[in-house]
C-alpha cells in the first residue's frame, strides 16, 4: 500500500477508534475497498479524470464505441476543427431526416445523453472510402484501486495500487471511508457517526462539482441545437489521471 493511501486509512482508523494492531475491527482490505468506492463515487458524475482517444472512421460504419471506462464525451475534433456534441433527442426534434444527411465533412457528434459510450459522426460522408481521424476527450473512470495482498497475476492489468485523483480530495475520501465503515455495524450510535462523516464527504463532493462547473462554464460552446458542451478540458489541478489510447476500425 502506497504512503498516501496508508495515511488516509490510518487517519480513518483513528476516527473509527480502531487502532489495535492485533485485533482490528476492520481489515486493511475492507478499508481499501471503501477507498476505491470513494474515488469511483466522485468520478461518476464529476470529470475528475479525462482521457484521449483517436477514432479512425471506416467505410460503411456509422457508429463508434468509446473505451469502456468512458462516462461522458467532453470534446471532439476532426482535421483540427471542433465538432458540436448533440444529443439524439435534440437532433431528432429539429431534423427528423438527419440520418440520411450527407456532406464532405463532419460537423457534429451525435450521442445518447444517458449513455455516451457510442458516438455517431454527423453527417454521413459523401465519400466514406477514406478514413477520417476523430480526436476525442472523454470523462473517464479510474482504474480499480487494488489491495496489494489481493492482487493476482490476472488482475495486475486491471488494477492500480495508487489513487488516481488529486490529493486535494483526500479529506473527502477519508470521510467516505469513515462513514461507510460505521455503516458496517448498523447500531444507532454508528449510524449517527456515519451521517456526520458522510455529510463532510458530501461537502467535499459539492465543492468538486462547483469547481468543475465553474471550469466548464468558461469554455462552453453552444451548438445549433442549444446543447452546451465543453470545448476543452483541463483537470482541476495537480496529478490527475490522463490516459491516451488509439482506436482503429
Amino acid at each position: 500500500m502506497a504512503e498516501r493511501e496508508q495515511k488516509i486509512i490510518s487517519e480513518a482508523r483513528i476516527t473509527l477508534n480502531d487502532t489495535s494492531l492485533l485485533t482490528p475491527r476492520w481489515t486493511d482490505k475492507r478499508l481499501f475497498e471503501l477507498l476505491n468506492d470513494a474515488q469511483n463515487d466522485m468520478c461518476k458524475s464529476i470529470p475528475m479524470i479525462s482521457a484521449k482517444a483517436t477514432i479512425n472512421t471506416a467505410q460503411g460504419v456509422a457508429e463508434y464505441k468509446l473505451p469502456d471506462e468512458s462516462v461522458k464525451l467532453l470534446y471532439a475534433s476532426s482535421n483540427g476543427i471542433s465538432l458540436n456534441i448533440v444529443a439524439y433527442d435534440e437532433i431528432d426534434r429539429d431534423n427528423p431526416e438527419w440520418e440520411v444527411d450527407k456532406s464532405s465533412n463532419y460537423s457534429s457528434i451525435i450521442v445518447n445523453a444517458l449513455s455516451q459510450q457510442v458516438i455517431r459522426p454527423y453527417p454521413l460522408k459523401d465519400d466514406d472510402s477514406q478514413s477520417v481521424a476523430i480526436k476525442v476527450r472523454y470523462q473517464a473512470m479510474p482504474i480499480t484501486l487494488g489491495f496489494e495482498e489481493a492482487i493476482t497475476e490476472a488482475e495486475t492489468n486491471d488494477t492500480e495500487e495508487e489513487l488516481t485523483i488529486n490529493d486535494m480530495w483526500d479529506l473527502g475520501l477519508k470521510q467516505y471511508v469513515i462513514g461507510m465503515a460505521f455503516l458496517d455495524y448498523g447500531d444507532e450510535a454508528s449510524i449517527s457517526r456515519s451521517q456526520v462523516a458522510l455529510g463532510m464527504y458530501s461537502n467535499e463532493y459539492k465543492r468538486a462539482e462547483k469547481l468543475a462547473k465553474k471550469s466548464f462554464s468558461k469554455r462552453a460552446v453552444t451548438t445549433g441545437y442549444q446543447a452546451k458542451v465543453a470545448s476543452s478540458f483541463y483537470g482541476l489541478g495537480g496529478r490527475y489521471g490522463s490516459r491516451s489510447s488509439r482506436f482503429r476500425y
